[in-house]
């Protein structure tokens, strides 16, 4: 089934036009909008930029933003200028007169002599209304796909990808859902001008799709929009889930059903049918399914608490890309980088019962070392001997690996705090004690994974060698 609505307002633009308001194309993760975004970027009067973000803020800051340095920390924060040949080097030059994403967005539409510009932007699907007031004439291209299929995506990529494979996913692909249909609706209800779309109907019947949004924003057809193998990818993120769309066909990814279990499907089909009643005809099942109930108020009630929490994490740490220390930013990126980044060679998994055979004497000398240590901090009151709680958790996060190194240190950060409290009454309290342990536990565990990460550097190494 084809779902195309579209609300009032002037039904596109011709050739000779100036659209001031850029076109938005919006859907949440794993929805179909690259696939949909390299399909309309092959029209030579459409241009739009490829997940810059440079709208994903929240609106209360927007305006110190803008103040400042907002394209240099936009190129930072996910190379948005640079993916779209905007700019060459550490330079600027050419963008000096940009001082708003619609201005960016023109400047990227006018290099490619187009008439329709702006971008495509999973992330837009919880700002549409707030779009929707910045550009009152803007149109609004939605793609929807069914709940189902859309978390069966992401759990699949969770298993290589660090982006899917956080936790809480499940949470924010709910919230994000029902943002969007309640940020839908409310642009139709106000007039926007909105073009919907399903993945199915991209993917099975991409011609009349692709004239049905022609039609929408009031250019003509181009055929060379259904030729996969000849878009422009190069402001796509080189990613193993972006690998399907350089094949040059537009198939569905077969992805194995048991990636999800039943609970999380019966969950999600719960949602479906929610949101097939809010916004009737969006969510096409890929497979009938017998299950018409809706989530209860409790469930509804956890993953929009658990979800807002966890948005409210990742709007934090969007703040932060735009008003810490560029200086700090770089370091911190170049420290993460190195310490989550591996060479692709996986290490053999051994279960626990192979580790202790292979290493039973340094994990016997690293606990006894642990109880002695105890026992000489038990019989002193002033010295401290932290530095030799650490050895023995750095001896198995080295040797062994970081789940023996947090093992150790969850038990030597509770033997100090406890014998403590033994030697002096002011550090009984329940309380006291817990922190202590945790305030050493997050020192010991910093240790233990950094060496841990070293660990594998000396494998690589040594894996080269031979």
């Amino acid at each position: 089934m084809s779902v195309v609505t579209e609300g009032s307002g002037n039904p596109g633009v011709g050739r000779d036009s100036k659209l001031r308001n850029p076109v938005f194309i919006v859907g949440v993760f794993r929805s179909g909008t690259s696939l949909l975004y390299s399909l309309l970027n092959q029209h030579p009067q459409m241009a739009f930029m490829y997940e810059c973000d440079a709208l994903n803020f929240p609106e209360l800051l927007s305006g110190p933003r803008f103040r400042g340095n907002w394209l240099e920390r936009l190129e930072f924060y996910n190379q948005s200028l640079s993916r779209h040949r905007l700019v060459y080097g550490n330079t600027l030059r050419g963008l000096e007169k940009v001082r708003t994403p619609e201005d960016l967005y023109e400047v990227f539409g006018q290099g490619k002599e187009a008439v329709l510009w702006g971008e495509k932007s999973p992330f837009y699907c919880s700002h549409l209304v707030r779009l929707a007031k910045r550009n009152p004439q803007s149109p609004f291209v939605l793609i929807w796909r069914d709940p189902v299929e859309v978390y069966r995506s992401v759990a699949n990529l969770g298993r290589k990808n660090r982006f899917f494979g956080r936790g809480g996913m499940l949470s924010r692909s709910i919230i994000y859902h029902e943002r969007m249909v309640a940020q839908a609706g409310a642009l139709e209800k106000a007039g926007a001008r909105v073009h919907h779309v399903t993945y199915a109907d991209l993917v099975d019947k991409p011609a009349e799709v692709c004239q049905g949004i022609c039609r929408f924003l009031g250019v003509p057809f181009d055929e060379q929009m259904l030729n996969l193998g000849t878009a422009d990818l190069s402001a796509v993120y080189h990613a193993a889930h972006n690998d399907y769309l350089s094949c040059g066909v537009i198939q569905r990814r077969q992805i194995p059903n048991e990636i999800l279990s039943p609970e999380v499907i019966q969950k999600l089909e719960r949602f479906r049918n929610r949101w097939n009643q809010l916004a009737p005809g969006k969510f096409v099942p890929a497979k009938s399914s017998t299950n018409t109930r809706q989530p209860s108020f409790l469930e509804r009630a956890y993953h929009r608490i658990a979800g807002n929490l966890l948005c409210g994490w990742d709007d934090t740490k969007r703040v932060l890309f735009e008003f810490m220390p560029l200086d700090w930013l770089r370091t911190y990126r170049g420290v993460a980088h190195w310490f989550f980044t591996r060479d692709g060679r996986a290490e053999p998994k051994k279960s626990w019962r192979e580790l202790i055979a292979a290493h039973w004497l340094t994990i016997v000398i690293s606990y006894l070392m642990i109880a002695a240590v105890g026992e000489v901090d038990s019989l002193n009151r002033y010295l401290s001997l932290l530095p030799f709680y650490m050895i023995p958790c750095a001896v198995l996060s080295l040797t062994i690996n970081w789940r023996w190194g947090t093992i150790a240190a969850l038990i030597a950060s509770f033997i100090g705090p406890s014998i403590s409290r033994t030697i002096d009454p002011s550090f009984a309290q329940i309380e006291v004690i817990v922190w202590n342990s945790a305030m050493r536990f997050a020192l010991f565990e910093f240790m233990v994974l950094v060496l841990d990460r070293v660990r594998c550097e000396f494998v690589s190494r040594k894996t080269e060698k031979n």
